[in-house]
């Protein structure tokens, strides 16, 4: 009995020796079969990886004279004015630009930026002749070439000349309405309209300029000078007021006169001489993303310059159109004026108080029709359509 109790024992040590031996067979197996699978996989991936470059290459074909030839395009320069020669295997080219439109120093960003864009490098530059020219030394490692980039102002009368801007602001709207509004209502719509608020007609004025199709800012009263002998009227802005009145009351103009999109200063020769009362009125306008005009009713005005450092659009009042008088005489004076100032953008004021002023204007607007100028809504002034960098 003994004996044949041994055999089943062993026939059951047989088997769990067995299902070892499987186990161990299917893991030397699998490992096999992983070991292999991510051979292959390492092998093959930088295959796929190499053609995926290859092809990105092969899409872009952009070398440094590519971005060198639309860094071109972008400024503006004629291919006539971008010129190339080869000289100890140093590519030369040397780069005309149209000095009222494009300073050398954004040229430069703009170079930069398009060459840097597909891998170039810029070495070196300098500036030469007091900041007439500019030097820069790239090399394209691609290629392992050299260029060598001049940069220059082109000379006069080699771009075509464009017409200077010309801005004409009309003061004064708010007094009247009836047909002497109406008809500055018919004068060419790139005419400016600075209406006052608190009048009678101020909101109609704004409304009839909108239907127009003319732009319009508030003409701030602001204390002269000579004030009480000069009125601004009782809501203007005193330089004797609190920072938060002349707050409030800006802010109320602009409430009352929704559809403006800058302002001017009425009168103001005291007030736009104090730096505390601009900053305040400047402030506000930044807000509200206004533009302001100095209409420069002072040499002591340093509304323009406070404007500037606080980064508000602005301008400044070149002269006055309808001063002292409006004769022929101070009319042809005044166009004279306006051909020696030498400007690519002028901004003229003159008012609407009368039906004389209407058509002192229209003769003026007559004599310059075929001169250079070209008539802009003041607004224009602010507006850039600059390249992008990359």
């Amino acid at each position: 009995m003994p004996k044949k109790r041994r055999k089943p024992r062993k026939k059951k040590k047989e088997s769990k020796k067995t299902i070892y031996i499987f186990l161990f067979t299917l893991i030397v197996l699998f490992g096999l079969y992983y070991f292999f699978s991510s051979r292959l996989r390492v092998t093959s991936y930088p295959e796929k990886e190499e053609t995926r470059i290859d092809v990105k290459k092969l899409e872009k074909k952009d070398t440094v004279l590519d971005a060198l030839d639309h860094a071109r395009t972008l400024l503006g320069v004629p291919e006539n004015l971008f010129k190339t020669r080869i000289k100890d295997d140093i590519i030369n080219i040397s780069m005309a630009l149209n000095k009222a439109e494009m300073d050398l120093n954004y040229a430069n960003m703009i170079i930069t930026g398009q060459v840097e864009l597909i891998g170039g490098k810029i070495r070196t530059g300098k500036e030469l002749y007091s900041g007439s020219m500019q030097i820069l030394e790239i090399y394209d490692p691609e290629n392992k070439q050299e260029y060598k980039i001049k940069l220059y102002y082109a000379q006069a009368n080699v771009y075509q000349q464009e017409k200077t801007k010309l801005a004409i602001v009309i003061d004064d709207f708010g007094y009247s309405g009836g047909k002497l509004l109406e008809d500055f209502c018919a004068l060419d719509k790139n005419i400016t309209f600075a209406i006052l608020p608190d009048l009678n007609f101020s909101e109609k004025a704004m409304n009839k300029a909108n239907t127009s199709g003319h732009e319009t800012m508030i003409h701030i009263p602001m204390e002269p000078i000579n004030y009480p002998r000069n009125d601004p009227g009782d809501n203007a802005i005193f330089v004797h007021l609190s920072k938060k009145e002349i707050r409030k009351r800006m802010e109320h103009f602009i409430k009352e006169l929704p559809l403006c999109v800058g302002a001017n200063n009425h009168m103001g020769s005291l007030a736009t001489a104090d730096k505390e009362v601009m900053t305040v009125v400047l402030d506000v306008l930044k807000k509200h993303d206004m533009y302001f005009i100095d209409s420069h009713t002072t040499s002591s005005s340093i509304a323009y310059d406070t404007a500037q450092r606080m980064m508000v659009p602005s301008f400044d009042n070149d002269f006055f159109l309808d001063t002292p008088d409006i004769t022929d005489e101070t009319l042809a004076k005044k166009i004279r004026k306006l051909q020696n100032l030498k400007k690519n953008k002028v901004l003229l004021i003159t008012h609407c108080t009368s039906r004389k002023k209407l058509e002192y204007l229209k003769k003026f607007l007559v004599k310059i029709k075929n001169m250079n100028y070209e008539l802009v809504p003041v607004s224009s002034f602010f507006k850039t359509d600059l390249p992008d960098i990359l």
